[in-house]
């Protein structure tokens, strides 16, 4: 029972931040700030088995509206998990 609320909580968190840069993305020209933010990752890492090639990339942007955005995650599943005990 724990695990699923974990995942939950987890979900919960990685939605709101999506949903937050998403806003900011699009309020970027009422409230340029939101959109602001820090650039995290790798560039393409290659693996090559000569049978298989193996490519991975990640980025991350950090900007100031998905950080609010998971600070509201955060806060709605504590409240959720307040709420069930």
């Amino acid at each position: 029972m724990k695990r699923r609320r974990g995942v939950l909580t987890f979900f919960i968190i990685l939605v709101s931040g999506v949903l937050g840069a998403i806003v900011g993305h699009v309020l970027k020209d009422i409230i340029p700030i939101l959109d602001r933010g820090l650039k995290v990752g790798t560039d393409q890492l290659s693996l090559n088995l000569y049978l298989i090639d193996v490519s991975f990339g990640i980025h991350v942007n950090i900007t100031l509206a998905a950080i609010i955005g998971i600070l509201i995650g955060v806060l709605i599943a504590d409240i959720g998990r307040r709420r069930k005990e």
